[in-house]
Parts: structure tokens; sequence; C-alpha cells
């Protein structure tokens, strides 16, 4: 050093503005030794899970893509909502009227309908009675019968080989109710 500097160095220590930087401790030193071996371990992890969560975004973002246009394709192949046709209510019909019971017997279908209902359970579907129709009356109609005086709202739930034309069969409980009832002439029709 030239006597200025040494000067302006010795100045400046005395004045407290030169400060230089402490020696390590002996326990920093040795907490260094120990972790400095780690250190390059620890940074690669650190990269390797940035680059695994940049892979995720990027793989969430092609799945939110491909969600969106899933979406705006279902979108198009809906066809827009039409109400469904009011049902009319339709006209009295003249019809014959038998009874029918769960039994396990081809003759009473064994107690299971053509719809998978068993009869064992219960005669009512949706609250209406349980009916056997012809070919032409849809399953699931609703429909309302009279027969000596009494008035019946059944459901199309079931068919039966001699159930043709305007030929219903009503479910009963048992065999009495059923032989009870027997063959009747009444009028029905659809109301739903």
């Amino acid at each position: 050093m030239t006597p200025i500097s040494t000067i302006l160095t010795s100045l400046l220590l005395t004045a407290g503005l030169v400060v230089s930087p402490p020696a390590p401790s002996i326990e920093a030193q040795q907490l260094a030794n120990q972790v400095a071996p780690h250190a390059q371990v620890w940074r690669a992890e650190s990269d390797h899970q940035r680059q695994q969560i940049t892979a995720l975004k990027a793989q969430l973002a092609q799945k939110d893509a491909e969600l969106i246009k899933l979406k705006r394709a279902e979108v198009k192949q809906t066809p827009k909502a039409t109400p469904p046709p009011a049902k009319r209510i339709g006209n009295w019909q003249s019809g014959e009227f038998t009874a029918y019971y769960p039994a396990n017997d081809a003759m009473q279908g064994g107690g299971i309908t053509s719809k998978g209902d068993n009869l064992y359970q219960s005669l009512y579907f949706r609250g209406y009675r349980i009916i056997a129709a012809p070919p032409n009356v849809p399953f699931d109609t609703v429909v309302e019968i009279e027969v000596a005086g009494q008035t019946i709202k059944g459901i199309v739930r079931d068919r039966g080989g001699r159930i043709q034309g305007n030929k219903f069969d009503i479910t009963y409980a048992d065999k009495n109710s059923a032989e009870q009832f027997g063959r009747q002439q009444g009028k029905w029709r659809v109301i739903e």
C-alpha cells in the first residue's frame, strides 16, 4: 500500500467507516460443511419438481381445452327442448274387463308384469292400479275404466296372450277377489 492509502485506511478505521466482515464462527463453519454436500441434491430436486409442476399445468390446460370442446359439441348435439305434446283425454270406448292376481302359474302371469313390476309387492305403479292392455295401448298409458259403477284409474304395465282389441285385465290382490270381479262389460278412455 502507498502511504496515502495507508493513511486513508487508518483514518477510515478510526472514524469507524470501514468495517471488515467478521470471521465465521467455528459452529457456522461446521454447519456450512455439513449442508454444502446436500445443497446440490436439494437444488436438483427442486428443479425436477418445478419441471413436474410445469408439465402438470400443461396437461391440465390441455384437459380443460378438451372439456370445453366436449361441452360445445354437447350443446350443438342436444336438440332444443320441445315441450311434449299435450295429452288429450280420449273418448270413451266400450271394453271387456277381467281380473288377474299374482300367482305362480302362466295363466296369471307369474306375478311379474311385462315391465318387471312385482305384483307380490304392490298392485300399483306411480299411484295407479296396474293393468294389462292390448298392444295398441302403449306401456305407461294411464286409462280410466268405469265398470259396474266403480271407477278405476290404471296404468298399462302388462300384456297378455288373450288381451286383444278392447279387452283389459285388472290386477287384484288374490284369487278370491279376482274371481269375484269376473268378466264385465264397461268403458274406458286414455287420460294420460
